[in-house]
């Protein structure tokens, strides 16, 4: 064995290799590392100085930037951040590229990690290099420009997108070989086939690529990125689940707003499985871990012992949701039902759940799934459960409403109860949506006639909602516009065609694009019907809402945000909290709960406003008055001029005098035209004023309004 090289050899192998030209850095290195270990640290650093500066004085860049990532520990114990940015520069100094990804890195700014992760990622983004974005999926650099400091990337559906570099290094990552989105760039016929028949596979490889995510963000980045249609969404979920039945590590949860899981490795169930289970103390974990222990098979023969541990546990988790949580203490009363449990006794969770309504509660939030079971386990109670069902089926949550007609729909205690609701002046929203799409399945049923029922569906479209009222009235909107015409041609006669033509005419629940197809569409049915509409043309149009595709696209981030990010960490803190014991004196629950009020609250008010208030351009708009999409010029009294541009209900900018149309000023400017005086608002009061001009929108305004803000 040849006897190891002595620290002077190595110091002249080095130095030796250090004379050379090109310097070979990837030789050099290893000498370093000798030097350390031959002699001290201290020779390693004079080492590695001393190429630095030969690197850098000969520019060379790779050379360098290898030697100072190899190094990195202990040469920024040495030199600044902005050191290292300086010696990477000036190596740089005849490639004006790398100079400008240098500083996009932001040595100084970042960790010494995070800007070599960043400097590398820009680097690697040469022309036809695949990368994904979070917005945009995959795309392919099309070319890098070092005089804006932007790269040009060609999406799907997004092509020549400019990016800053700063932006590029928060966004992007180079597409791994096997990620989903490389998978579709390179074989699109490949991935649309996994999606159509191997759906479980799809979904799988989502997760990944992505890591673990609701349901909700699963679908939004299937459709998003073309692999399922909206449509078709339903269809492919239902299968996709059915495959993923199969799959021992993917765990798919109750809730829509749990993540869907993807485990490193089967799990087998054994002692130390049921071991971790006998001290778990969460009720929702507890309960999860049951049904991934009841989904996997292993209840069927299983020992008195351990059986006995899940009894155990479920009974400590139907403690800590007994008055606390409705909608968990109904899905774990099932599953102790359903798995032949005896403690607690099945009467006493019944009792619980009827007393103080509490099974409307937990209605309100379980998934559709959750409700049909807890129906069927309080349905099995026989005539008394019927009864208490049918005497609240006024205020019921609909999915809950729906599983209770469907099962009882048939005796005449249902359809009594149903008729006297359908017949008083404040039918429920939920019964009216049910008995529209339901009508043909109970014919015995005495309800009243169908032009009445429209009747009253049209008025609740009318009103200003919010909540479970908010989706019902969205649905039975929904419902009249795909049926009306088999309504309209095969139930009513010619009086019930005009009542129902005049009603919709006169109705503020379209807006008047919508409106006016349905009108035309049941003068296409009855033609007579058309001197109705020019009898009653003359009537006052409900006003366009509009406002700016940047706003709109701003809204629509906020709503993302709201139902991917918001609603998901509430669901999490709630459990969290839950799990801190007695929630009557719980004040991170019940501060959680207050909490997700407001959220649902404000998602209802956003799907409200993001369906009424349609989004434009302002092209083509007139300039004689003004009005949104117009820029008013204006002098007051005092000699002072002021400009302001009008666009729609959500837009301003300080910056640029954009006003929204909503606002006290665009109002008083609203329709008058130049040499007009008007009264303007200001601060303290009012001042008079005269218009000097009004003019069409600026280019700014015009990018202004079709770029999306970057915040």
């Amino acid at each position: 064995m040849e006897n190891a090289p002595s620290y002077a050899e190595v110091e002249k192998q080095f130095l030796d290799l250090v004379a050379q030209r090109p310097l070979p850095v990837a030789t050099a290195l290893p000498l370093i590392h000798s030097s350390a270990v031959l002699e001290n640290g201290n020779k390693a650093d004079e080492w590695t100085t001393m190429l630095l500066q030969e690197l850098a004085e000969n520019a060379d860049f790779p050379g360098l930037y290898l030697v100072l990532k190899d190094r990195a520990e202990s040469i920024a114990q040495r030199l600044k951040l902005t050191g290292i940015r300086d010696l990477l520069k000036k190596a740089a100094v005849k490639d004006r590229l790398a100079t400008a990804l240098i500083d996009a890195a932001g040595f100084g700014d970042f960790t010494l990690e995070e800007s070599f992760r960043r400097l590398d990622l820009l680097l690697a983004l040469v022309p036809g290099t695949l990368v994904i974005d979070a917005n945009w999926g995959a795309g392919t650099v099309k070319r890098l420009d070092d005089f804006y400091k932007r790269i040009t990337i060609d999406f799907r559906g997004k092509p020549s997108h400019t990016l800053s570099f700063t932006t590029a290094c928060d966004t992007l990552i180079r597409a791994p070989h096997d990620h989903l989105l490389t998978l579709q760039h390179n074989d699109p016929a490949g991935t649309q086939t996994m999606a159509k028949e191997r759906p479980g596979e799809l979904v799988a490889h989502a997760l990944r690529s992505f890591g673990n995510m609701t349901i909700v963000k699963l679908e939004d980045l299937l459709v998003k990125n073309g692999f399922v249609a909206s449509k078709d969404w339903k269809t492919f979920w239902d299968a996709a689940r059915k495959g993923l039945k199969s799959n021992p590590l993917v765990s798919i949860p109750q809730k829509r707003t749990d993540l869907i899981e993807l485990r490193a490795e089967v799990e087998t169930y054994n002692d130390a499985w049921l071991k971790k289970l006998s001290i778990l103390k969460d009720p929702v974990k507890i309960l999860e871990a049951t049904l991934e222990f009841e989904e996997a098979g292993k209840f069927v023969g299983l020992e008195e012992v351990e059986r006995g541990i899940f009894e155990d546990r479920l009974a400590f988790a139907i403690k800590g949701a007994h008055n606390t949580d409705p909608a968990l203490y109904a899905r774990l009363a099932v599953c102790i039902n359903r798995l032949g449990l005896l403690n607690p006794p099945i009467d006493q969770l019944r009792h619980h759940l009827w007393e103080n309504e509490r099974y409307l509660t937990a209605a309100e939030t379980l998934p559709v799934r959750d409700i049909s079971a807890m129906a069927e386990f309080l349905l099995a109670q026989g005539e008394t459960a019927n009864r208490q069902f049918l005497d609240a089926l006024a205020t019921m949550p609909f999915n809950l409403l729906n599983e209770v007609l469907t099962t009882l729909k048939e005796t005449p205690e249902a359809a009594a109860a149903c008729s006297a609701l359908l017949n008083d002046s404040k039918v429920p929203p939920t019964l009216i949506n049910w008995i529209l799409r339901f009508r043909e399945s109970v014919p015995t049923w005495t309800i009243p006639p169908i032009i009445d029922l429209l009747s009253h569906a049209i008025s609740l479209c009318e009103s200003k909602l919010s909540g479970e009222a908010l989706r019902m009235q969205n649905s039975i909107r929904q419902y009249i516009e795909a049926k009306l015409d088999t309504i309209f041609e095969k139930e009513l006669a010619l009086a019930q065609r005009q009542t129902l033509f005049d009603r919709i005419q006169a109705s503020a629940a379209w807006d008047s694009t919508t409106q006016r197809t349905l009108l035309g569409r049941m003068i296409k049915i009855e033609p007579s019907l058309a001197e109705r509409k020019k009898v009653t043309q003359q009537q006052q149009q409900v006003a366009i809402r509009q406002t700016s595709w940047r706003s709109i696209s701003e809204k629509q981030a906020v709503y993302k945000r709201l139902i991917e990010v918001e609603l998901p960490k509430n669901s999490n803190d709630i459990a969290v909290a839950r799990s801190y014991g007695d929630l009557r004196e719980n004040f991170e629950y019940q501060a959680a709960k207050d909490y997700q009020r407001q959220l649902l609250q404000r998602q209802s008010e956003l799907q409200l406003e993001l369906k009424q208030i349609k989004g434009t351009d302002f092209s083509n708009i007139p300039h004689d008055k003004a009005g949104p999409g117009t820029t008013v010029v204006l002098r007051t009294d005092e000699g002072e001029e002021r400009t302001y541009t009008i666009l729609g209900e959500w837009d301003r900018d300080e910056q640029l005098n954009i006003i929204s149309n909503r606002t006290r000023m665009a109002q008083a400017l609203e329709g008058k035209r130049a040499g007009d005086k008007v009264t303007i608002p200001v601060v303290g009061g009012e001042a008079p004023a005269t218009i000097l001009a009004i003019h069409p929108l600026s280019e700014v305004i015009r990018q202004w309004i079709t770029t999306p803000s970057e915040e």
